[in-house]
């Protein structure tokens, strides 16, 4: 099977599994920015392993929900920090499928998967406006219902403390 339908697959049975709290969750998801605007996804895991990162439409089946979906896969198991721009990705990272454009007031979703769904990274929640709000150095996450945003060097290493 080729990798975009592997992903749907994917795709169609973590989403499930993560509404339900099957899948252990074993880190944390952020966002951050460039000083050109571009989005980075950062992630920190505190313990487990992720394969790869999901941006998706936030809204369920909303009617005019659009399908900025994107797939991302890691060339090995990533453990402790990884950040990546998620419109030109490096580092390992290789985009299965690019975010087309993000669609402003749409509320989007970004998480870590395996594989395997023995883990993810809990998942940030947000819009083009709070990504607005975000400076170059700066990441949003969310612990519980609190959404946070700190240094990145205080992503890096305080988002596992109340993990």
């Amino acid at each position: 099977m080729t990798a975009w339908p592997r992903r749907l697959l994917l795709t169609a049975a973590v989403l499930p599994a993560l509404a339900g709290c099957t899948v252990p969750v074993a880190g944390v998801t952020g966002v951050s920015v460039t000083a050109d605007g571009d989005l980075l996804g950062v992630i920190q895991m505190c313990h487990g392993r992720i394969d790869g990162a999901l941006l998706y439409p936030d809204d369920g089946d909303a009617p005019g929900t659009p399908e900025t979906t994107a797939f991302w896969d890691h060339d090995t198991p990533v453990t402790g920090f990884t950040s990546w721009s998620l419109a030109s990705p490096a580092d390992g990272w290789t985009a299965e499928k690019a975010p087309g454009r993000l669609v402003p007031g749409q509320s989007y979703g970004f998480y870590g998967w395996t594989e395997d769904n023995s883990w993810s990274s809990g998942p940030v929640h947000f819009t083009t406006a709070d990504l607005a709000k975000l400076v170059p150095g700066q990441v949003r996450y969310e612990y519980g219902d609190e959404v946070r945003t700190v240094s990145l060097d205080d992503f890096r290493a305080k988002a596992c403390e109340d993990f």
